[in-house]
């Protein structure tokens, strides 16, 4: 009998596989140039198989010559069919092997940004304890994390939400610390990243075992921005801290290009 696990690995699998298409190669800003050179050859050859007329102006010049003799046509078929399968091996052999190599470690990555996020969003009590597969991935989506921003951004958290992100932030530090090799391997600027977001989550962490203990009779105002708040100060130094875990999450998730700027 099939767990639920192993069919999820399944049909991850085959989603992987059947993802890829030409768009992959579009979407990489790295593998453009290749793509482009392959098509250009492949034009080039089917121009030099077709043997168009020559132009009148090479009749009876040298260049006529050249350009309908066999051995070009031959020397020119031969470079261009090499040309391009060299890059329908490279395609099958490097780039689609790397591609799903760097999925599967943006997944590990992303799943540890969404245990806390997760803590967060579901107000989980136990979600420090709760197995990186089974966190809730929809944290992770644009909509949801810039909602989420705005929300800190005007001071309206809830604190027993912030309270169990920074417990599962303190369970977690050593994890984001310790899949560092994952995001070197990805790029130099997914290095940079992941080490802003360790601090981060480091900020985040430090507030554990922090919070001040709250009178039965004042627990009420938890979530209120009043002096009588026993907690507003803490409260407000955690909803800092995990506004900045968003901000690193969506540049993480969704990075801009960056904007060139003219030298003065």
């Amino acid at each position: 009998m099939q767990t639920a696990q192993g069919i999820n690995i399944k049909t991850l699998a085959v989603f992987e596989i059947s993802e890829f298409n030409i768009l992959n190669l579009l979407k990489d800003q790295r593998e453009r140039p290749l793509l482009t050179s392959t098509l250009i050859a492949f034009v080039l050859l089917c121009l030099v198989e077709i043997r168009f007329p020559v132009c009148s102006i090479f009749i009876g010049t040298p260049i006529e010559g050249l350009l309908t003799a066999d051995g070009t046509k031959s020397i020119l078929s031969g470079l261009l069919i090499g040309l391009i399968s060299a890059y329908i091996f490279y395609v099958f052999i490097d780039f689609i092997p790397r591609t799903r190599k760097e999925r599967e470690t943006m997944v590990v990555l992303n799943s540890l940004i969404a245990a806390t996020l997760d803590s967060y969003s579901r107000c989980r009590m136990f979600g420090h304890e709760t197995a990186l597969p089974h966190v809730d991935k929809s944290v992770l989506e644009k909509d949801w994390l810039e909602n989420t921003q705005v929300a800190f951004k005007h001071n309206k958290s809830k604190y027993l939400s912030l309270l169990f992100a920074m417990q599962t932030s303190y369970t977690r530090l050593e994890d984001f610390r310790h899949v560092f090799p994952l995001a070197v391997s990805l790029s130099p600027k997914h290095t940079m990243q992941w080490l802003v977001i360790i601090d981060k989550i480091r900020l985040l962490a430090e507030n554990y075992g922090g919070n001040p203990e709250v009178p039965i009779e004042k627990q009420h105002l938890i979530d209120k921005s009043t002096d009588d708040n026993p907690i507003l100060e803490f409260k407000s130094t955690l909803n800092f801290r995990m506004l900045e875990v968003v901000e690193e999450s969506i540049k993480w998730l969704y990075p801009s290009k960056p904007v060139k700027t003219a030298n003065k």
